[in-house]
């Protein structure tokens, strides 16, 4: 029986731990080769079906990419987690670290002394007012107030394993490779980067560049503290922020949400590869195990054909003779094989695959939505017919709940 289900964040000690190397450099490539220490190095994994990776060994198919770290020079916020900050600082004394269960007052309970009040401003700004007056209160102070809560009152608040200190970001985790991907070509990679490592690229540069003024002037320091605070609000969350900070590049957050985002449309979509999708129509002349399939459909569509013993030849003619029903050619590592731009005669050898277009008698699965139980989604053989719709036997439509609207011939 499960207890409770519980949440935590990635802790600096964590981010380290499952790092397999250390961003030092904002150089992608030297000498045509990924940079290492750089956001191209191998250890973050393959990214193109060719090659192993440098980490662990294996190949595209096997390696789920790595993370790597990055060294922030100053604690920043993470977007994500700034009224969690303030929850903390309104609950915890500024002076001896004490927690309280309510919101602390005028004076801390324990220590007696008068607390400083934190107000939100917007999404990205916290203010304080001390003896000093109202102002910002930046990343690197809250850190400061935040390491002094006592880790052994913490579970007055938060049933949580971490410490509120590590709200704020001192380490970024880099993602791996394959999060994002350099655009490739029959299997190669093509100069060009994501828009994830070009955010990246621009926290690091502007994050050298605040090393580079450590010696300035604090107004100085001041406009580079908010230049790597926003540079880093942007890799997360751009939608957030005022619209003039705003960027025409994608961030993490842009990855996630929405109609087309990793999890409505990677992981809750039902729509894949290898599938079509178009209006149904009755065929009483149809077998009830065959289904329609329009001929426009046939002809984009691919079936994936393992090359054996008892089809090599057939196959092997095929591929020879540049065979339009043959599309592509995947071979034993993986490499997908463009037939309409692969020329010449192409080796192919058992354990080899092709994708082909779909033919009478193919097996194929075919569904109604909504998909209220597993009748829904059946077994058929493909029929290919002339016209724009799926066919069905009308024996067929009750498990699938379909109707037609008939009109008869005049």
């Amino acid at each position: 029986m499960i207890d409770h289900v519980g949440f935590d964040i990635l802790t600096p000690q964590k981010i380290r731990s499952i790092s397999v190397c250390e961003v030092t450099s904002d150089e992608l490539y030297v000498d045509n080769q990924p940079k290492t220490g750089g956001l191209r190095d191998p250890r973050f994994g393959v990214s193109s079906r060719r090659g192993t990776c440098t980490a662990c060994q294996r190949t595209w198919t096997e390696c789920s990419g790595h993370f790597g770290h990055y060294e922030l020079p100053i604690p920043v916020y993470h977007i994500g987690w700034i009224s969690e900050v303030l929850f903390w600082l309104r609950h915890c004394c500024s002076h001896c670290g004490s927690v309280s269960e309510n919101v602390i007052g005028k004076n801390c309970g324990q220590c007696k002394k008068k607390v400083f009040k934190f107000s939100k401003i917007n999404s990205t700004t916290l203010n304080i007012t001390d003896e000093k007056g109202t102002r910002e209160l930046f990343a690197t102070e809250a850190w400061e107030l935040l390491k002094k809560v006592d880790p052994t009152q913490i579970s007055k608040l938060r049933r949580c394993p971490f410490h509120p200190k590590d709200l704020i970001l001192t380490v970024l985790p880099i993602p791996p490779n394959c999060v994002r991907p350099s655009p490739t070509m029959d299997g190669d990679e093509v100069r060009g980067e994501d828009d994830i490592t070009r955010r990246l690229l621009y926290v690091l540069r502007i994050a050298k560049g605040y090393e580079n003024i450590k010696e300035e002037n604090s107004t100085v320091r001041q406009h580079y503290r908010k230049k790597v605070q926003d540079a880093v609000h942007m890799y997360i969350d751009q939608t957030r922020m005022s619209s003039k900070n705003k960027g025409t590049q994608k961030c993490i957050s842009d990855r996630l949400r929405g109609k087309t985002g990793r999890l409505r449309g990677t992981l809750m979509g039902k729509r894949c590869n290898f599938t079509a999708r178009t209006v149904i129509s009755g065929d009483a002349m149809l077998d009830m195990r065959d289904v329609g399939v329009p001929q426009e459909v046939a002809d984009k569509i691919t079936i994936v054909e393992s090359v054996n013993r008892l089809n090599y030849l057939k196959l092997r003619e095929m591929v020879a003779a540049q065979d339009p029903r043959i599309k592509y050619i995947v071979q034993k590592d993986g490499t997908r094989l463009d037939m309409a731009t692969v020329k010449g005669r192409t080796d192919l050898q058992v354990g080899c695959s092709v994708e082909r277009i779909l033919r009478d008698g193919d097996l194929v699965l075919f569904n109604r939505q909504p998909s209220l139980h597993r009748m829904s989604i059946m077994c058929h053989r493909a029929k290919i017919l002339k016209g724009k719709t799926f066919r069905l036997n009308l024996s067929c439509t009750t498990p699938y709940n379909a109707d037609f609207v008939s009109f008869p011939s005049c």
